[in-house]
């Protein structure tokens, strides 16, 4: 189960990775080619699959873990894993938009960016650490669940997910709450602390639940079916939301589309791995365990050969030779990141367990 949902972690990563890089592909004045384009469509859905995947690995590793000590560990460990792989990213995000975007770094709060306090975008060092953010979210709601005996913890995981999934169906169809004319009346507090992403980490983490059920033949069919879906999402942003799925107005939306196939997809590949069927181990560990450097170094490197003028430099070639150009920078960034991975980010992971007083256990 762990090679796949690496695989998983890995396949969200570089998502995001290509969503990104179509953005410089059309900033060079070429023609994206259909891999950018679908990347344009549905990349940064990654996101939604990193919180399902969240939400499942959260519960699937404390079954069993309850009680104060249990919860006090728990919050140790994530946070070790959270702020090892996440601080060097924001000193090198930080040195790089001082010299790149000097105008977003003075607008950044360096401070709450720094302990990924929630805030809204524009105050944020490393905008892709908003994900970071939630995250930090869920762990302080997990560590409050662990003190929830191990029935009661399903029951009322199951009875949130209910709950929170009903308010934002309400809130957006009914209430019509985060339309143009309501949504600015919304705090950014409000946004955030019952914001619809919660529906794709509880559902995650209820599926975990029944992790090990689930065969082969089965794992085939939710492949194919969240794939399916994913893919279908991916042209109702294009032709029903004109690319802006992502954006409050439409987040409802964005998880509906987006989050069941992610559950989908997950639990077909644990259906998977539950029947014997497994990703390359080797590489899924590897890029999988560097998904972390992956997202948050990826747009490091992509401000930096902006300010360097890539894009304009590549303006003159061909769609295709563009295209090629910036899928081998991407596989670079990925490359960059495995190696960072094994040679600094797990001894730093290490560390940060040490300080904190966490079990040497993974």
């Amino acid at each position: 189960m762990l090679v796949n949902i690496q695989f998983l972690r890995f396949a969200a990563a570089f998502m995001v990775v290509l969503y990104h890089a179509s953005k410089h592909v059309q900033a060079a004045g070429v023609d994206q080619g259909i891999l950018f384009v679908a990347a344009e469509s549905a990349g940064f859905a990654g996101v939604d699959v990193f919180f399902v995947i969240s939400g499942f690995i959260m519960f699937y590793t404390t079954t069993g873990a309850v009680g104060p000590a249990a919860s006090f560990d728990f919050i140790r460990r994530r946070a070790a894993r959270i702020f090892s792989g996440y601080w060097p990213f924001f000193f090198l995000a930080a040195a790089v938009f001082a010299w790149a975007r000097p105008e977003h770094f003075a607008e950044s709060n360096l401070l709450t960016s720094f302990f990924l306090w929630p805030m809204p975008l524009n105050r944020v060092l490393l905008v892709v650490s908003w994900t970071l953010s939630y995250e930090m979210y869920f762990y302080l709601l997990f560590t409050v669940l662990v003190l929830v005996g191990i029935r009661g913890r399903f029951g009322l995981l199951a009875g949130i997910l209910l709950l929170v999934t009903a308010y934002n169906l309400v809130q957006h169809f009914v209430l019509n709450a985060f339309g143009p004319e309501n949504y600015y009346f919304h705090s950014f507090s409000s946004l955030f602390y019952t914001s619809p992403f919660l529906i794709e980490f509880f559902a995650g983490a209820v599926l975990a639940r029944f992790a090990r059920c689930g065969t082969a033949r089965l794992g085939w069919l939710l492949l194919a079916a969240g794939i399916i879906g994913f893919t279908a999402a991916g042209f109702s942003n294009s032709l029903v939301y004109d690319g802006k799925i992502e954006q409050g107005f439409h987040v409802v939306p964005r998880v509906l589309l987006f989050g069941i196939p992610s559950v989908l997809i997950l639990w077909g590949l644990v259906s998977l791995e539950n029947g014997g069927i497994r990703a390359p181990k080797r590489f899924s560990l590897a890029s999988g365990g560097a998904s972390y450097a992956i997202y948050l170094g990826h747009t490091i490197f992509f401000v930096a050969t902006m300010k360097l003028g890539l894009s304009r430099y590549l303006s003159d070639s061909s769609p295709m030779a563009v295209q090629a150009v910036f899928l081998v920078y991407s596989a670079l960034i990925v490359a960059v990141s495995v190696i960072y991975y094994k040679t600094a980010e797990r001894w730093l992971h290490r560390q940060f367990k040490r300080i904190l007083g966490v079990a040497s256990r993974n």
